[in-house]
């Protein structure tokens, strides 16, 4: 073997002893969960008069009643926007679903896992059949956020409500979108507690 051909094989084995030692260690490397994503940004401009009647609201007070969680507005086939305000609603800011994946996605759900995270559901916009989606924890100061719950049936089951720990109320419909049905899922154990480690 010549010289040229050793130094390559060296120089091989030491980019792989490389790049396993960085597999090894990162800082990832110990995470039981994904790591929380961007799933709402926050937009410009000032809350709207909730009370001023011209769409309905929901209004979720956080456990310490420092703040409150409003969805607006409530109306069939529009798109609702998240606040996060001071529990008078005069203060706060909007969030905004960032990614592109959710353009036809609208917040349906929101509460309070503690003072601190948030639960959000987003699902499809339009339709009579889709009243609910997915299951997040949500840092509403952040906007990022860890899926708990998905549907695995392409909507055909949906989250509609939650009330935590664990409890995760359904919406199930037949596969032609017909004949709805209500159902509770559990999340497993510890499902929550590691959501709330990946902030």
């Amino acid at each position: 073997m010549s010289r040229r051909r050793i130094l390559e094989i060296v120089v091989a084995a030491s980019v792989l002893l490389l790049l396993l030692a960085v597999f090894l260690v990162r800082p990832t490397a110990h995470r039981t969960s994904a790591p929380a994503a961007v799933l709402f940004e926050r937009a410009s401009g000032a809350p709207p008069d909730f009370g001023g009647n011209a769409y309905r609201s929901r209004i979720a007070i956080a456990p310490d009643s420092a703040r409150a969680l409003v969805l607006y507005p409530i109306e069939f086939e529009e798109r609702a926007d998240l606040y996060v305000t001071d529990r008078a609603r005069g203060s706060g800011y909007r969030l905004m679903l960032a990614d592109s994946s959710h353009a036809e996605d609208t917040p349906k759900g929101a509460g309070w896992l503690d003072p601190k995270l948030a639960w959000v559901i987003v699902g499809y916009q339009f339709g009579t059949v889709s009243p609910g989606g997915d299951l997040y924890a949500l840092d509403p100061v952040t906007g990022r956020a860890v899926c708990l719950w998905a549907s695995a049936d392409s909507g055909q089951t949906q989250a509609v409500g939650f009330t935590p720990p664990d409890r995760v109320r359904l919406a199930v419909f037949d596969e032609n979108g017909m004949n709805r049905r209500d159902s509770v899922a559990v999340l497993p154990p510890g499902k929550l507690e590691t959501a709330r480690q990946s902030f």
